[in-house]
């Protein structure tokens, strides 16, 4: 899937939850937002502030190409390797950084109590499997800033993965090759969302079920690809809608809509062509992954008065790292895919009996 705008969509939404992050943390709870945000989170779906909204690209753009993804592959376990590598290998390396790199350099503890408490352990061990969710401490580290926490950042990657499981479910019962059965199937879940939210067990916490939609709508939209127009009238049909039904009974979901059909709308029309920021690499993972621990290094380091050196020292920190995390770890790993599960050799059938 090339001559599109994914990657510079999914850099942008990395940098939006940068600048969200940043001010967020420097004002700690209660405190304030980014000026975006403090307009964002009155008009857009679950009261979304700017980090919400680059996340919702993430979770809208991933369900599109996940999808995509699993029908492209021919066994199960060749689209779970390629899953796996997407994910893992770039998480356990921020992981190994942030503990043994950064934890030991800024806690306050000593550092061989640092290295012997079952805190320290925990984290890089419960996070490295991203079940059933994560831990965001590690022991005196950021301690006196305003918001605690090392990562909070990684609390989408356990719903990324579940998500990636449920396509691999509807993949294995056949839903993803009926498009009837799959809208039919998607149409249960958002009822049942919509209806029962406090039963809804497909995800592990109240909250995540808003990135569970997006992943959801991203999947609907490549799956009824064939029947979705993409033109500038729909998206102002579904603006008028949205403002129509604005804090309105199932705005939500509404918007969800509208905001799906936007990203995707944007990520592949023909027409649209915005900067190429992904033609050195796909930098946005790692920027998403190192992001947070910068934000909050520079707070320590430079204080809480000036947000916005926060974002540069942050956005050049970060990158710097997401750069070598993609020419070092994630493309290497990704050149693997198909390599080390490979799919059982079929016996040759006798010349008879082809």
């Amino acid at each position: 899937m090339r001559n599109n705008n994914i990657d510079t969509l999914r850099l942008v939404g990395a940098f939006f939850v940068l600048v969200g992050h940043s001010f967020a943390l420097c004002y700690g709870p209660g405190g304030g937002e980014d000026p975006l945000s403090n307009w964002l989170k009155g008009v857009t779906a679950y009261h979304a502030k700017l980090p919400g909204i680059g996340v919702g690209m993430f979770f809208v753009l991933s369900g599109y190409l996940v999808t995509r993804s699993y029908l492209r592959h021919e066994k199960l376990w060749t689209y779970l390797e390629a899953r796996a590598l997407r994910i893992f290998p770039a998480l356990w390396i921020t992981l190994l950084l942030t503990v043994f790199c950064l934890g030991p350099l800024v806690t306050k503890l000593d550092v061989v109590d640092y290295l012997d408490s079952k805190n320290t352990w925990a984290y890089l061990l419960h996070n490295f499997k991203l079940f059933p969710d994560i831990i965001h401490k590690l022991p005196g580290v950021f301690d006196s800033n305003p918001r605690k926490g090392v990562n909070g950042s990684l609390w989408t990657l356990p719903v990324e993965v579940r998500m990636y499981l449920i396509v691999a479910l509807l993949g294995v019962l056949g839903a993803l090759r009926r498009r009837w059965l799959f809208n039919v199937i998607a149409a249960i879940i958002v009822g049942w969302y919509v209806l029962l939210p406090d039963s809804f067990v497909l995800l592990h916490r109240v909250g995540q079920e808003r990135l569970g939609v997006y992943f959801l709508l991203g999947a609907l939209l490549y799956i009824n690809r064939d029947y979705v127009p993409y033109h500038w009238v729909a998206v102002l049909v579904l603006s008028f809608i949205v403002w129509a039904f604005f804090k309105q009974p199932g705005y939500n979901l509404i918007y969800a809509v509208w905001f799906s059909y936007l990203v995707i709308y944007i990520a592949l029309h023909s027409s649209i062509r915005l900067p190429n920021l992904g033609k050195h690499g796909d930098f946005s993972y790692g920027l998403y992954l190192y992001a947070f621990p910068f934000t909050q290094l520079g707070i320590l380091c430079f204080g809480v008065s000036h947000p916005w050196l926060i974002v540069v020292f942050t956005f050049i920190g970060a990158m710097a790292l997401a750069a070598c995390s993609w020419f070092f770890v994630e493309e290497p790993v990704l050149r693997l895919k198909g390599k080390l599960m490979p799919a059982p050799a079929v016996p040759k059938q006798p010349a008879s009996m082809r």
